[in-house]
């Protein structure tokens, strides 16, 4: 196949469409992750990830 003049193989152009592919999801997983953590956690969200830990935590038999 020419493309621009010159013969690229469709194994090339698929490789490149993933690499954009590739690109713009790291792009946009970066961008999410910024937006997301730019706001501090909520009292209720400390709370339930404090109960989370709580309830994972071994009991030891002392206590």
């Amino acid at each position: 196949m020419r493309l621009f003049g010159k013969h690229v193989f469709p194994r090339q152009i698929a490789l490149l469409a993933a690499g954009f592919l590739f690109l713009g999801a790291t792009t946009y997983d970066v961008h999410r992750s910024i937006k997301y953590n730019e706001k501090p956690p909520s009292k209720e969200q400390v709370e339930a990830l404090q109960a989370y830990l709580d309830s994972k935590r071994p009991s030891s038999p002392g206590q």
